[in-house]
């Protein structure tokens, strides 16, 4: 129940509260509609005044969400890796040649086939493929991930990529990729850390050895859910993690088949859920 000075403060903030994002919210009386307001939910640019609200508006947001799912557009014409490796003096014709018919013959990319060949090194297909997506190449070496700024495992996997930089000057954080820029992906990931994010290329070797070490521990805050949920299951569940957090706020994004939600409160929490094509 709330007390006068809890009414008398909730009202003197009155005008500077947004009206409750859901259209069907049933709060109508003054004492309803402040009691709700204490316990406010961000979605977005938009905030709902409690949790039945926040699922109606979760349920909406997947659908939204769920028409823009596509897998990401082919890249845009660029000189092809055998053809650049070449102009650089790394392969000869005939190597090409040779690399072209293995990669035809087994589908295998062609920066791993004229590395296993030993045409070129790990080093110059790393500087080529960078080259080809007007990136800059990023040493991971002994370096340590950026502590600051997680993103789920399953979507580095995905997307054979890595957080390799974090600055808090402009919060600006550099993406490591292993074989083409994902511009969507880095979209997303601003959208759900308030980062500005720059891609880079990194090498396979290193990408592969920081993805064994987070494999080996074990993430609380991340929970995956592969199971083909209904929208309406997803909001649910959603909803229940939002309350159970604590939650202020919940950032929405899709990547490919993944539904990726951030709940903010006390604890960050990430949740993953499988979405199949329409």
């Amino acid at each position: 129940m709330l007390t006068m000075p809890a009414i008398a403060k909730a009202l003197s903030k009155w005008r500077e509260w947004p009206q409750c994002a859901n259209p069907d919210c049933t709060a109508k009386s003054f004492v309803q509609t402040v009691s709700k307001r204490l316990t406010r939910i961000r979605l977005g640019e938009e905030w709902f005044c409690s949790p039945d609200c926040f699922e109606s508006g979760a349920r909406k947001k997947i659908v939204e969400l769920r028409a823009t799912q596509k897998q990401e557009k082919s890249p845009n014409a660029r000189m092809p890796l055998g053809l650049l490796l070449v102009s650089r003096g790394i392969l000869t014709h005939d190597q090409l040649k040779t690399a072209l018919d293995q990669h035809r013959a087994t589908g295998v990319n062609v920066g791993d086939i004229v590395q296993e060949l030993g045409f070129a090194t790990q080093q110059h297909v790393t500087a080529a493929v960078a080259a080809q997506w007007a990136c800059s190449v990023f040493s991971l070496r002994d370096r340590a991930l950026p502590a600051e700024i997680g993103i789920p495992q399953c979507l580095l996997e995905d997307y054979e990529m890595l957080p390799v930089h974090y600055s808090p000057i402009g919060k600006r954080l550099m993406v490591g990729f292993v074989t083409r820029v994902q511009h969507h992906m880095l979209y997303t990931i601003e959208q759900m850390t308030s980062c500005n994010a720059t891609p880079c290329f990194i090498a396979a070797t290193e990408y592969r050895k920081h993805m064994q070490s987070l494999a080996l521990r074990e993430n609380k805050n991340e929970l995956r859910f592969d199971r083909n949920n209904s929208v309406s299951e997803i909001a649910e569940l959603i909803r229940n993690y939002v309350c159970q957090s604590g939650c202020e706020e919940a950032r929405f994004g899709m990547c490919r088949n993944h539904l990726w939600v951030r709940i903010l409160g006390r604890h960050e929490m990430d949740l993953l859920f499988h979405l199949q094509n329409h």
